[in-house]
């Protein structure tokens, strides 16, 4: 009787699963972009929970993600912006540090107003941003402080604290500026204005 032999044999070498998803230039690009806006957001989170929230001015810490938030989102095309902010929103309530459910339609509102704004009426630039960015935080603070008085979970006098958390954040726009410019800048411009 002939003995089969059974010998290794290597799998057969063929294209992977990733080989056969093909992805254009300009999809990469953008999957590059939003993954880093995903990180800007992963990093403002992490900096605003672990080291923001121990430095305090009269009671008051700084709002990064909120500022990070909207500037990406007047940064970007109302549509795509938009959807980020709406998405982020649902990450920074989930995460546990937003104050309540009402960030995520506070945040969601608040960035479509002030892109639509910016479109409507300004040139992007770091000014428009600014101006756009700017009394976003602080309608985002005083509508925070409205519900918080609203639901009992502030007083009055605690006015003055999410003045000057308005106040932090505003002067951290500047500083979230450059960093989301350059990741809006990856794959070029979808819209000359």
């Amino acid at each position: 009787m002939a003995r089969k032999k059974y010998e290794f044999r290597p799998d057969k070498t063929g294209p992977s699963l990733l080989s056969r998803l093909y992805l254009t230039k300009a999809q990469r690009l953008t999957l590059l972009k939003w993954t880093l806006y995903g990180a800007l957001l992963l990093l403002a989170s992490l900096l605003q929970d672990i080291v923001l929230t121990r430095l305090r001015l009269f009671g008051a810490a700084m709002d990064l993600v909120p500022c990070v938030i909207l500037c990406v989102c007047v940064l970007e095309c109302s549509e795509g912006g938009c959807a980020f902010t709406l998405a982020a929103a649902c990450v920074y309530q989930f995460s546990g540090s937003a104050p309540g459910y009402h960030v995520i339609v506070l945040l969601t509102f608040l960035g479509v107003a002030a892109t639509v704004f910016r479109q409507a009426f300004l040139r992007k630039g770091f000014s428009a941003t600014m101006v756009c960015v700017v009394p976003s935080l602080f309608l985002y603070e005083l509508l925070i402080f409205a519900v918080g008085l609203y639901t009992g979970r502030t007083i009055w006098i605690r006015g003055l604290g999410f003045f000057i958390t308005w106040l932090l954040s505003a002067l951290a726009a500047p500083v979230v500026y450059p960093a989301a410019l350059a990741i809006s800048r990856i794959g070029g411009e979808t819209w000359k204005e």
